[in-house]
């Protein structure tokens, strides 16, 4: 029963002070010092402080605002764009310099394990006393290969999606409202 009370004083409340939203409003001290905001004149008796014009847009000024806003919203949108493009080109790069580095430690690798494959295996007795050692050294060439070859993926896929959002960037406009 206590909400429904409530509920009611809000709806009263709220119908009561509808009408101020057109109009002028007034604001007022009263005699003993009170202020008050109304829609009605203040008495004669009262100091008037100020006193508000509302004026109500017209149909052209309401487009208007809605014609800013779109705007400022497209304007907005295409910045974020924008950015996400630049850090998805920015990605790209730093995971192309990347797959370049493994490459490299990729051919350091196998450059080693050739070394190592030259050093200890030529004849048949080091090649079996060194033979550890020698696939260790191939072994780490491969992972070296198979961490260059992911990288090198990494950095197609982050390309691909730095191309991607450049073309959605550069994407048609939104159409201008013809009630303009």
């Amino acid at each position: 029963m206590k909400k429904f009370s409530i509920i009611i004083c809000i709806l009263i409340v709220g119908f009561l002070s509808s009408g101020l939203m057109a109009g002028q409003v007034y604001t007022w001290t009263d005699e003993n010092g009170n202020l008050h905001v109304t829609d009605t004149p203040p008495p004669a008796k009262s100091k008037v402080k100020d006193t508000l014009e509302y004026q109500e847009k017209t149909a052209a000024e309401i487009q208007e605002l809605k014609h800013r806003k779109s705007t400022r919203e497209d304007q907005k949108s295409r910045e974020s764009i924008r950015r996400q493009a630049d850090a998805a080109a920015k990605r790209a790069a730093e995971a192309d310099q990347d797959a370049q580095a493994a490459g490299q430690r990729s051919a350091d690798a196998y450059e080693n394990a050739m070394r190592t494959y030259s050093t200890y295996g030529r004849t048949k007795d080091k090649r079996k006393k060194f033979k550890k050692r020698i696939r260790r050294a191939f072994d780490q060439a491969e992972a070296a290969q198979a961490r260059a070859s992911e990288a090198a993926e990494n950095a197609r896929q982050a390309q691909a999606e730095a191309r991607g959002r450049r073309k959605r960037s550069k994407g048609p406009r939104r159409a201008e409202s013809i009630n303009q």
